[in-house]
């Protein structure tokens, strides 16, 4: 089990928030979606997970000078852009989500998880990085139900 880098309040809450974007319904994040995710959000997961910003925004398909820019200007994000973050933002929380629900989260750290299985070959991937897939919200599906069968231990 990863354990938690920093307990701040902050990272706390941002993981508290992410799970409850992972169990919400889909009106409810076309509704989010729609009303647009703040540029500042791909900094602070940057942060969170512990990766650096241009890598991760090159992971999502987002220009990482442009997301410089809305984030200093307090800008959302265009709807396609918004949609990526707030996906690997439920990943987290479903990383958190499972943890809880599987085992003693105490002093789990689902950011830490997150990036370190996201940032290592995958063997049901091919060997591929899990990161390789969070350009696309399809990609971005298919983490998710292979996180899924981690739980249930249907695995591919």
């Amino acid at each position: 089990m990863i354990r938690k880098a920093k307990n701040s309040v902050d990272r706390c809450r941002n993981i508290q928030r992410f799970q409850e974007a992972s169990a919400a319904s889909w009106g409810e994040l076309a509704v989010t979606v729609h009303q647009g995710i703040p540029a500042k959000e791909v900094e602070d997961l940057a942060a969170l997970l512990g990766l650096p910003f241009v890598e991760l925004c090159c992971a999502l398909g987002l220009p990482p000078s442009k997301i410089r820019r809305k984030a200093r200007n307090w800008e959302a994000l265009p709807a396609d852009q918004g949609e990526r973050v707030l996906g690997l933002q439920r990943l987290v929380g479903q990383v958190q989500t499972m943890a809880e629900e599987c085992g003693d989260p105490t002093d789990f750290d689902a950011a830490v998880w997150t990036e370190n299985w996201l940032t290592s070959p995958q063997p049901v991937l091919g060997g591929s990085l899990a990161i390789e897939y969070l350009g696309t919200v399809t990609g971005q599906q298919l983490l998710s139900d292979l996180l899924m069968r981690n739980v249930s231990g249907a695995y591919s």
